[in-house]
Formats: C-alpha cells, sequence, structure tokens
C-alpha cells in the first residue's frame, strides 16, 4: 500500500510537471518529436540523450507517461529550498559531475528494480560547442545488467536556442529523434556494441547539423557571456580578452571583431579578423592551441593563469561564498593560488593529484585533489579553459578520438 502511494504521489507531481511541458516548453522551443510509430515501452526502461541545455530533462522527459527518475549533477541540489523540494519530489537524483560515480549507478539499478524508468545523460553534462561530448563508459554496463528495454533520445537545435553560457533565448525548432532498443536486440549485443550503438544514435553537431542551418532562428544574439566560451583569440592568440556586445565579439586586445549570427556563425568585421567559421571551429582550434602550448611547454612554464580569481565554498542553498582572491596559475607540473590577502596560506596542487575537474554554474571551475575539494570563481575570465587544460593534460585527446572515456 505504501509503495502506492509513494508511486501515485510521484505520477501526480509528473502529470503537473508534463502540463506545464505541453503548455510551455514545447511551444517555447518549437518542439518537434519524430520516430512517434516507436513507442514509449512499459516501465521500467533506461532512457539515455544527448545533451545541450539545462531544459533536456524536460524537453524529452514529459515524453515518458511514466514518472521518471532523473540523473543530475550534485550542484544542482546545492539551491534554494524550492528547487532541492522540486527536484526531490521529480524523481531527480544527484550524479558528480564530470566522472564516474558508483553510488549513482548503484541507486540508478535500485530505482530501476524499484520500477521506476530512469532518464541519464551520458555525456555527464551539456555540450561546450554544439557537439555530443565523449560519453562515460558504464552506461553499457547498466543497460546491460537492468535487462530492460533502452529507449535512445537525440536531440537537436537545443543548443543553438540556448547554449550554457547565454543569458538570452533564441526560437527556431527543437527536434527529439527516438529509437528503442528492446530487451531481446540488446540480449544479442555485447556491452561495447550497447555503448557504440548508444554514442552513434546521440552524436550530434548543432552547429553543422544541416536542418538546423536551414531552420531560422531568431532572438538577441548570445554575445552576452561569450567570454565564458571564447578566451583566445584567433587573430592574436591571448587569453582573456575576448568580450561580446549585441551581435559582435571583439578582442580588447588586438581589436579584431566579428559580427555573430543565430546560427553562432562568425563574420569578420574588421580588418585583422581571421577567417573562424563557426563557434565548433573556433572551438576546435581553441583546443588545438592548448595542446599546442602543452606540447611545447617545459614543465615549469605557465600554461595560463588568471589574477582576481575568487578561491571560493559553497552553501547548501547554492551560494559561493569567497574565502580569498589572488591569482590562479597552472604548468605542466603544478597548479598554484597566490592570495592577495592573508585569508588563506598560499598552495600548490600537483598536477598529477589533481582529478575530477570540471566547470560548474558558468563561472565556477572545480577541481578535487587528495581527497579535496577546490573550487575558484571567475568574474569576466572563463572558467572552462581551465578543463580544457586538464584534459588536455591528461590525454583527453584520446576519449575524444574513441568517443567514451
Amino acid at each position: 500500500m505504501k509503495k502506492k502511494l509513494i508511486y501515485f504521489h510521484r505520477w501526480l507531481f509528473w502529470t503537473f510537471s508534463r502540463l506545464f511541458c505541453v503548455v510551455y516548453l514545447r511551444p517555447k522551443f518549437k518542439l518537434e518529436v519524430r520516430n512517434t510509430e516507436q513507442k514509449i515501452p512499459k516501465r521500467p526502461f533506461i532512457m539515455v540523450s544527448n545533451h545541450g541545455t539545462f531544459f533536456d530533462p524536460w524537453l524529452i522527459g514529459h515524453l515518458s507517461p511514466y514518472p521518471l527518475s532523473i540523473m543530475m549533477n550534485e550542484e544542482g541540489f546545492k539551491a534554494p529550498k524550492f528547487v532541492q523540494w522540486y527536484l526531490r519530489n521529480i524523481g531527480a537524483f544527484p550524479k558528480k559531475k564530470g566522472e564516474s560515480d558508483i553510488a549513482a549507478m548503484k541507486y540508478t539499478l535500485k530505482t530501476l528494480k524499484e520500477g521506476y524508468p530512469v532518464l541519464i545523460f551520458p555525456e555527464g553534462q551539456t555540450t561546450w560547442d554544439g557537439q555530443t561530448q565523449p560519453v562515460f563508459s558504464g552506461i553499457e554496463s547498466i543497460i546491460k545488467r537492468s535487462k530492460l528495454p533502452l529507449v535512445m533520445m537525440r536531440i537537436t537545435g537545443n543548443f543553438i536556442s540556448k547554449p550554457w553560457w547565454s543569458e538570452s533565448f533564441r526560437q527556431g525548432k527543437v527536434i527529439v529523434h527516438r529509437n528503442i532498443l528492446s530487451v531481446d536486440q540488446l540480449a544479442d549485443m555485447s556491452k561495447a556494441d550497447i555503448r557504440d550503438a548508444v554514442i552513434q544514435f546521440i552524436g550530434n553537431n548543432d552547429l553543422n547539423n544541416t536542418e538546423m542551418l536551414n531552420t531560422r532562428f531568431s532572438g538577441a544574439p548570445a554575445t552576452v557571456g561569450i567570454n565564458r566560451f571564447m578566451w583566445m583569440c584567433p587573430s592574436c592568440s591571448t587569453e582573456d580578452h575576448i568580450k561580446g556586445e549585441g551581435d559582435t565579439v571583439q578582442c580588447t586586445k588586438c581589436s579584431a571583431s566579428w559580427s555573430l549570427d543565430a546560427h553562432f556563425r562568425l563574420t569578420p568585421r574588421s580588418d585583422n579578423a581571421s577567417e573562424i567559421g563557426n563557434l565548433y571551429d573556433w572551438s576546435m582550434w581553441h583546443k588545438q592551441q592548448v595542446k599546442n602550448k602543452i606540447s611545447d611547454a617545459d614543465a615549469t612554464d605557465i600554461l595560463t593563469a588568471n589574477t582576481g580569481v575568487h578561491y571560493c565554498d559553497v552553501t547548501d542553498l547554492g551560494e559561493y561564498p569567497t574565502i580569498s582572491k589572488g591569482t590562479l596559475t597552472l604548468t605542466k607540473k603544478d597548479l598554484s593560488f597566490a592570495p592577495e590577502d592573508n585569508a588563506v596560506e598560499p598552495f600548490v596542487l600537483s598536477v598529477e593529484k589533481v582529478n575530477d575537474y570540471v566547470f560548474q554554474m558558468k563561472t565556477i571551475f572545480e577541481c578535487r585533489a587528495e581527497g579535496k575539494v577546490y573550487k575558484f570563481r571567475f568574474e569576466d575570465d572563463s572558467a572552462m579553459k581551465w578543463v580544457y587544460y586538464f584534459r588536455y593534460l591528461n590525454n583527453y585527446a584520446d576519449c575524444e578520438e574513441r568517443g567514451y572515456i
């Protein structure tokens, strides 16, 4: 009886949330669902999807008539009380961002055994540049072990509509494609086959997607906050001088400027502005520059640095109070923080002992070293670039090539 009451509560809450999605989100994103001849199976099942925007859990989750348990970034649970209450009632549960999480995997299997379908984003975070990121290995083990149907979703147009750094929204079209593998189909597949099937189906590049390029997107340009994403100038190669305003992206160091359209294509606006293509091309150029800098540097050469960085804590309500403010510096050997005040002593972390490096809430670079979590907040500079450097210091290029971590 208790289980039935719990399920009824979940179902009721889920139904109201689905109504919000139908009335508000579907029109806002002009959502179109394809492959509808493949019906959502009876519960429980596993649903996986690529991840392009904060709204994805609702854009695809509401297609399930059954209440889903949604695996979400644990940082989302450090939020105002109402948000925490909503996430608990919607059936969300936390997972460490940017890393494998054994506890979350065990909870997933437990939830499936209780009869609730589970929604997982195998990338572990939203795409940075419109291209689906490598997935975390382990998803294939959950699918194989559960012996349940697999609902694969691919969302296109979501990144263009609302990229992670932007404060504005563009309306065009968001399309959800789905493919469902039955229990019998999965039984004949190896774990590697299942992983490859997931990677192949959810893979997407929003900025190079032909259908998206032929779809009209309208709304405010996504230049405000672009310095969180693009930090290196393709004309002068300096860092942390990119600014955005209106439809213009400019380097304040060399004054090179580009216009940015609704599909994130860049057109040189000044004589010294390099041809760069779209933001995905710029992102790929960033990656190559980072790899080149790492390859050319000696152990103690400075790879990157920022001043005015907030070394901070985090509260249960999602606030990031500053502990100290100072300069963050990275070499191939060490990550060091030199405070401007006496609030903390300077500290140095060995790069080989730093792991679980992610960026949170658009402005926070977070890492772990010898069991302790370090959070650094950036006011105007890019927190994401620090993850780039750490990734390529740790052979991330191999993960990109094979499609999984």
